[in-house]
């Protein structure tokens, strides 16, 4: 068996042991980074089940009681952390990736069990054979518990909403350890609070979610619409200011995202992608049209796609 020991912190129960890494691990690296910063923890614990999660909240809150300090606590699903707080240096990461089934609870009400640990690209992967949607993130390595905790704006948000408009019920880790079900009826306050709280009320751990269907037409299951547009600009208020007007006229069926990059001569690459829900009809090549005579076009591009190959 491994050694794990941290000086000055309490012995790391032995359940744990199998699933703790420290700075001396191979893959230490990797556990300890998102996709903004590398953190530099004592120790990370990757979780296999719900009770070894709730093990690791235990243990983490015992570190600080003993120590009298106030040890850093990061939870960590897909490792995308936009927000940057999925890691941390000097204290504990709870990494629930492996933590990633995904499964059909009934086809017919579109309701779809979700471990917090996967990520939204192999969820819609694993959703679109039934031509099922859920709202979610822009990019595939997203994970399902950082976004869903925190809102949930995606490249359907349009049409479909915030990803937290379909959690119908969740498992719920609290700072005590205690492995909570919450939803409408039990346990409310806990419920309304994990939509939108973040990593601030508990641990999440699995989610039961409202998907939406989309027929399928042609070859597809699930088909999705992609416009990708760069354009060239040098007046960035200008362009900003035309988009809005452009989106807010535009059907809800189109989502739009847009990404920026400066350059030293003034000039600035917008990359639009918008997103239209089924095939594309009259209705929405009106609209990209509108799309791209927004300012010089320097790439045009425009596919459909299968909703689990879209993001």
């Amino acid at each position: 068996m491994k050694r794990i020991a941290i000086k000055n912190w309490p012995k790391l129960p032995n359940d744990l042991i199998p699933i703790a890494i420290d700075r001396n691990s191979v893959d230490y690296v990797q556990a300890s980074s998102n996709c903004f910063i590398t953190g530099k923890p004592k120790l990370i614990l990757m979780a296999r089940t719900k009770n070894e999660a709730a093990a690791s909240i235990k243990y983490a809150s015992r570190v600080r009681k003993e120590t009298g300090i106030d040890v850093p606590f990061s939870f960590r699903s897909g490792g995308h952390g936009i927000s940057m707080a999925s890691v941390n240096n000097d204290g504990i990461i709870l990494d629930i990736s492996k933590l990633k089934k995904v499964e059909i609870v009934d086809i017919n009400k579109g309701l779809v069990k979700v471990q917090a640990g996967a990520v939204w690209g192999d969820v819609a992967e694993f959703l679109n054979r039934f031509h099922l949607v859920i709202s979610s993130g822009d990019f595939g390595d997203t994970g399902v518990g950082g976004l869903s905790t925190s809102g949930g704006i995606g490249l359907l948000v349009r049409s479909f909403g915030l990803t937290i408009d379909h959690i119908l019920a969740a498992k719920v880790i609290t700072a005590d350890g205690e492995i909570r079900s919450v939803d409408k009826d039990n346990e409310p306050d806990l419920f309304w609070a994990i939509r939108g709280g973040s990593s601030q009320i508990g641990l999440v751990t699995e989610l039961l979610f409202q998907a939406d269907k989309i027929e399928p037409e042609n070859q597809y299951q699930c088909p999705i619409t992609v416009q990708n547009i760069d354009f060239i600009i040098d007046d960035l208020e200008s362009f900003v200011h035309k988009w809005g007007k452009w989106i807010d006229e535009a059907p809800l069926k189109i989502t739009s995202n847009l990404m920026f990059t400066s350059f030293d001569n003034n000039q600035i690459l917008v990359k639009m992608n918008n997103f239209w829900v089924g095939m594309p009809n009259q209705i929405a090549n009106d609209a990209f049209k509108k799309a791209s005579k927004l300012a010089i076009v320097k790439k045009y591009d425009q596919k459909v796609v299968d909703y689990g190959k879209a993001c």
